[in-house]
């Protein structure tokens, strides 16, 4: 076998192949990325419907099974210790509503990105509540021959209180990480000045109920959808919207989860201009279970779909 690789044409095959070999290597070596070893919060078991009591009246609900052998103990997105499958997720069942359902203290939600449809990356995002202060993050990376054209990852993070409304964001912040460098910008709310700073000096009037690119995702559910449209300022970090949300019917919707119950809900917009659609969980607390950017040809270019739900109410 090795008197074949003497002659001339295969000694020519050989070296090309290991030039090859050696330019791929150098060219895309620097750019790769191996995710830090994380350890996955436990399933979900039961769906994740209104709380049919306080959470205070839930401790005598028996304690849920153990992991099986095998399950380390969970740890959220950015590596610290998180919220594990409770007791209190035995008593969230409710009718099908769609008034304001209370928030988990505790919860992280799994997408999988699709963009022309094809799956492009996914979407990790965590809420955590703790008193009276809440903390959001979302953490997006894509994957594939998407990466080479796309930022790496998109991480958005939303810090405030939570007042009797629903969630009240103080600080907004927007980073994206690529090959080209960073870039990131911020979005300060004082609310007793009624004032919205960013980052690059600007200062705008800050509206009652304002929200930021990832809040409103989740202040949805804090709003009540009895009428025909929500009305919604939201900020980007660099500019404040006014959307109007129109609230369309109960559909059952196919997720790589399966079949969900939702409330489907529309950005008002005009003809020709693009707009954005959103999927509430009827059965999940009207948690966003999908998300859709539409152009203005109603061509779906980019879509999230819920993959992952897991939460805790302690």
């Amino acid at each position: 076998m090795i008197a074949a690789f003497r002659t001339p044409a295969r000694r020519i095959a050989l070296a090309i192949a290991l030039s090859a070999l050696i330019h791929a290597v150098v060219l895309w070596l620097p750019y790769i990325q191996f995710p830090h070893a994380q350890v996955q919060l436990p399933p979900l078991s039961v769906r994740l419907e209104g709380l049919p009591k306080p959470v205070e009246t839930i401790s005598k609900t028996p304690e849920p099974a153990k992991p099986e052998s095998g399950h380390p103990p969970a740890e959220s997105i950015d590596g610290s210790s998180a919220m594990h499958q409770t007791k209190a997720m035995a008593a969230m069942k409710r009718t099908d509503q769609t008034t304001p359902r209370p928030l988990p203290r505790h919860l992280q939600l799994g997408f999988v990105v699709y963009q022309n449809g094809s799956r492009i990356g996914e979407i990790i995002q965590q809420l955590d509540i703790h008193g009276s202060r809440y903390s959001l993050k979302s953490l997006r990376k894509t994957s594939g021959l998407a990466s080479l054209s796309n930022s790496d990852q998109l991480v958005l993070t939303s810090q405030g209180r939570i007042a009797e409304t629903g969630l009240l964001p103080e600080i907004f912040e927007q980073e994206e990480l690529s090959r080209n460098g960073n870039q990131r910008t911020r979005a300060r709310f004082d609310w007793k000045k009624q004032e919205l700073h960013y980052s690059n000096g600007d200062v705008s009037a800050l509206p009652a109920d304002t929200q930021d690119s990832l809040s409103y995702l989740y202040q949805l559910s804090q709003i009540p959808v009895n009428g025909e449209f929500i009305s919604l300022p939201v900020s980007d970090g660099a500019q404040l919207r006014h959307y109007q949300i129109e609230i369309g019917t109960k559909e059952d919707l196919e997720t790589p989860l399966g079949k969900l119950r939702t409330l489907h809900l529309r950005q008002m917009h005009a003809r020709g201009e693009g707009y954005f659609e959103i999927w509430l969980g009827l059965e999940y607390r009207m948690l966003p279970v999908k998300f859709s950017l539409v152009d203005g040809s109603d061509n779906v270019i980019e879509e999230y779909a819920v993959s992952d739900i897991r939460a805790a109410d302690e």
